[in-house]
């Protein structure tokens, strides 16, 4: 899953709806070792920079199987715009692909962003995403953005599968998970690793999980469970954590330690999954710290 860095050529000409000004404010922040694929800090409506900013989000895309680039930005309730690609794996299932909208949708809630106002997508987007976005509390206000379309996912998608989740119980603004190592934690990576699994959203199989990488240049990411009623569209924490890292300047860095926080005891397990895919990226051994309900 290796991509290729773009010059200030291609850059610009990924920007080149913006202004030399508007362009120059951008690279700077892609440029930074920091960047984690959110954009801040623009002179214009939100909207308008969200469809200026796409084909750059498209340019992380990481499609070798089908070498079709899609790419979105989510626009958070703050303000801040957030980046999206779709990301596939060689030699794993295709299911294993994550799909722009939720890349958009996962970057928007790892930095903490608990409401999205509109989707901007290069692409309209395909059945599969349509019902993992019904994990949104209140999905029937969300925008979606399609070129010079806008529509709603109503709209959308008239019949989806599952109730509407409500304020306080969607995939951006439920409650944190009660959950507790079953042996004492040694190490930041396991401490972070069980930190991300109580931020998962398994409101339908309980089954919360938690990965933190790091990167070898120091860098490091963390992810979570994000599930759909559909079980299908569900991103497991290891794809999570993977779309933050491609997402950021380290994106090529190779991976140099990979934990995994899992339940002891649960309906399903996302530990194949995960080594199947990490084994395509790395021969890095997954350390996996086994956790439990914590009951008060």
């Amino acid at each position: 899953m290796q991509s290729t860095p773009l010059s200030a050529a291609d850059l610009r000409q990924k920007l080149n709806l913006l202004s030399t000004a508007e362009q120059d404010v951008v690279i700077e922040q892609l440029r930074q070792k920091t960047y984690d694929g959110s954009m801040m800090e623009f002179g214009r409506p939100a909207l308008e920079m969200a469809k200026a900013l796409l084909p750059l989000a498209t340019a992380y895309s990481i499609a070798p199987i089908s070498g079709f680039q899609v790419g979105a930005i989510a626009i958070g309730a703050s303000g801040q715009l957030y980046l999206g690609a779709n990301m596939e794996f060689v030699g794993v299932p295709l299911s294993a692909s994550l799909h722009a909208e939720q890349s958009a949708v996962l970057n928007a809630w790892m930095h903490g962003e608990s409401r999205i106002e509109a989707l901007v997508i290069s692409e309209a987007p395909c059945g599969h995403c349509r019902q993992f976005l019904w994990e949104l509390s209140k999905a029937a206000q969300l925008k979606i953005v399609v070129g010079e379309q806008t529509t709603n996912l109503p709209e959308l998608f008239p019949l989806p599968f599952g109730k509407p989740r409500q304020t306080g119980e969607g995939l951006l603004d439920s409650p944190p998970i009660a959950l507790q190592p079953l042996r004492p934690i040694t190490g930041d990576a396991a401490q972070r690793a069980l930190e991300a699994a109580q931020q998962s959203y398994a409101p339908y199989t309980q089954t919360p999980a938690g990965v933190f990488i790091e990167c070898t240049n120091g860098s490091s990411f963390a992810g979570r469970t994000a599930e759909s009623i559909a079980f299908n569209p569900t991103v497991p924490a290891l794809t999570c954590a993977l779309n933050q890292r491609n997402l950021s300047h380290s994106r090529n860095e190779p991976i140099g330690t990979c934990t995994h926080a899992k339940l002891a005891t649960s309906p399903s397990s996302q530990s194949e999954f995960s080594e199947s895919v990490l084994s395509r990226l790395t021969h890095v051994a997954i350390t996996t710290v086994l956790m439990e309900p914590r009951y008060s």
